[in-house]
């Protein structure tokens, strides 16, 4: 049992180790199911928060293009926004809108003059890069613009390869120079104009420090708030249809929620989410500090989970009953991801797929052991021993097998055989039924005697018992339970004596004799026809001879071996010493005439 327990716990190791070179490896069907099962984290756990109210969102609706004309505008519309946004006390302006192609002088014009008088407009850029990381091209508004406006920000959101967005690049390399995020130049004006310290693995701004990857990128918070901002038609604002109140003191995300202009993403909560609202979200999180991680910290707490839902799993299967491992394994498993959505509400994300796969595999594991070969090992065990030797004593075997001499080895044990005296004449008198009858009867009763003092039914012979103790087991009051057992045999043979006696008209004696020597134990036979566990030697032989003295003393006879080891608790008298075939010196003898006070 021992090497199929250290098989279960390697193979549950070697689970871990796979399941921990798979989490590394980041295959795209493994990270998508873990991507998956992440979305429908945040999806439960979205937040009712009202976002912060400093954040508006001017839309580019159908409503604008049905008032307004075909989009897109000329920059003379523009003109005439920002001028609005300056009347009405805007703080900033942030545009999800690219200005990469000069229109004609007046307009152009218009619109730089127009960022100028406001001073807080915040252009968008557009970068996209080629299979190696390096920058292909670089969308920017013409000059004019860009000397006008107080900052550019680029607005990539790069979806994962399923095409959710749950990343934001918070700055991109450009050039010679690093490009910060349209979300992150909104916390940082949400945080009044705070600047923004990029560090590895690190952003900071203001008391907010944002947890990145080696990328500068973010994990997207979408449960921190209902992303239900207010809203305004792009066409009220330059119409004044909305109070100045509405806008005064507030960061404008400027952008297209139009369905024609196609500026929709998908993300874990919707497959049709306006670009502008997902740079609004962004910054609402980071100047608000609901921020999640996924970094070293979170990394840790995965490969603790592997290893030791993997070990506790193979523990269960191959420790408790099959009605107690399952259910706790099943609540083992939902705690696991019980704590999974109760890390997203602390902010991190902690791997659910991944422990829970190792998990799996351990189960496997350890059932393969379990089912295939430790309980294979079990039945067999129950198979051999149940039908002579006590339940407690089997159960135990089936817990240990190692304990058991089943192999073969010398070992010291008690023995004692009980025959029927006068079974010759017995049966001459009496019809077959009557005699299979009344040896059922005695046999049942001198069984169960033994088994309740844990001997070891080895076999009948005829009308002879022959038990022993210390095999398989080792029971190091052997000696003594042997004794106790063999008195019990006598006092509880009175009582049957008399039942035969009255069935069958006339009474049988038996004798008992008891020794205790080396012998040879374990499981002989013919492979694969019959086998059976047993003992075998000169001690065994000395037993069955010493049996027949009994007949002198009406009580069992026990060997000076036996006598040694309990002399403290036994009455006897001595007899004379016999001689015995096979053994050259005569053998000491005595009659056990019962317990000592002490016994």
């Amino acid at each position: 049992m021992k090497s199929a327990t250290i098989w279960a716990y390697g193979i549950a190791l070697c689970a871990a180790t796979v399941v921990t070179m798979l989490y590394y490896l980041q295959l795209p069907l493994l990270e998508g199911i873990e991507t998956r099962t992440w979305d429908s984290r945040l999806r439960l756990a979205q937040s009712s928060r009202v976002p912060l109210k400093a954040i508006a969102v001017v839309a580019i609706d159908e409503k604008s293009i049905d008032e307004l004309g075909r989009f897109p505008w000329s920059r003379s519309v523009y003109a005439r926004f920002i001028d609005a946004m300056k009347r009405t006390g805007t703080r900033s302006v942030l545009l999800d809108i690219l200005f990469t192609d000069p229109e004609s002088p007046e307009p152009d014009a218009q619109f730089a003059a127009a960022m100028r008088r406001h001073g807080r407009v915040i252009l968008a850029e557009f970068m996209e890069f080629d299979t190696l990381g390096k920058l292909a091209s670089h969308k920017q508004a013409i000059p004019e613009l860009r000397r006008a406006a107080q900052s550019s920000a680029h607005i990539n959101l790069f979806p994962d390869e399923d095409g959710v967005i749950r990343w934001t690049t918070l700055a991109l390399p450009a050039n010679d120079s690093t490009q910060l995020s349209l979300s992150l130049i909104g916390a940082a004006e949400l945080l009044g104009n705070a600047t923004v310290i990029l560090e590895r693995f690190l952003v900071k701004l203001a008391d907010k420090t944002v947890t990145t990857d080696d990328q500068q990128r973010m994990l997207i918070d979408y449960a921190a708030s209902s992303g239900k901002f207010e809203t305004f038609s792009f066409t009220d604002i330059i119409n004044n249809r909305v109070p100045e109140e509405k806008l005064r003191d507030r960061v404008i995300f400027v952008g297209a929620t139009a369905a024609g202009i196609y500026d929709m993403r998908v993300t874990p909560l919707s497959g049709n989410t306006p670009g502008v609202m997902l740079h609004a979200m962004i910054a609402d999180s980071i100047a608000t500090g609901n921020l999640l991680r996924r970094g070293g910290f979170e990394t840790l707490i995965d490969l603790a989970a592997i290893i030791v839902l993997s070990l506790l799993t193979t523990a269960m299967v191959l420790h408790m009953r099959h009605m107690v491992a399952l259910p706790l394994l099943f609540f083992t498993g939902l705690g696991y991801i019980l704590m999974c959505h109760g890390a997203l509400r602390a902010g991190s994300w902690i791997s659910m797929f991944y422990p829970l796969a190792a998990m799996t595999l351990s189960f496997i594991g350890a059932a393969f052991i379990r089912f295939q070969l430790l309980d294979r090992r079990a039945r067999q065990i129950r198979s051999m021993f149940s039908h002579f030797v006590s339940a407690k004593v089997v159960d135990r075997l089936v817990k240990n097998p190692e304990l058991a001499c089943i192999s073969g080895e010398n070992r010291v044990v008690t023995v004692l055989f009980a025959d029927v005296q006068n079974y010759t004449s017995f049966s001459e008198r009496h019809k077959p039924h009557e005699i299979v009858a009344v040896l059922n009867l005695y046999l049942s009763e001198m069984v169960s005697i033994i088994m309740e003092y844990d001997g070891t039914l080895d076999k009948f012979l005829g009308d002879g018992i022959l038990a022993y103790w210390n095999a398989p087991l080792e029971q190091p009051k052997h000696a003594e339970l042997a004794t106790r057992c063999a008195l019990e045999m006598i006092r509880r043979g009175d009582l049957l004596r008399e039942r035969i006696a009255q069935k069958c008209g006339e009474p049988l004696s038996w004798g008992i004799g008891i020794n205790t020597g080396e012998v040879v134990a374990g499981i002989i036979g013919a492979a694969e026809k019959k086998m059976e566990y047993t003992v075998i030697g000169d001690n065994v032989n000395l037993t069955y001879r010493i049996q027949n003295l009994s007949r002198e003393v009406d009580c069992p006879i026990i060997t000076r071996a036996l006598y040694e080891l309990v002399a403290d608790i036994v009455c006897v008298e001595p007899m004379e010493a016999v001689y015995v075939k096979g053994r050259e010196k005569p053998v000491d003898v005595f009659a056990l005439k019962g317990l000592n006070h002490e016994g």
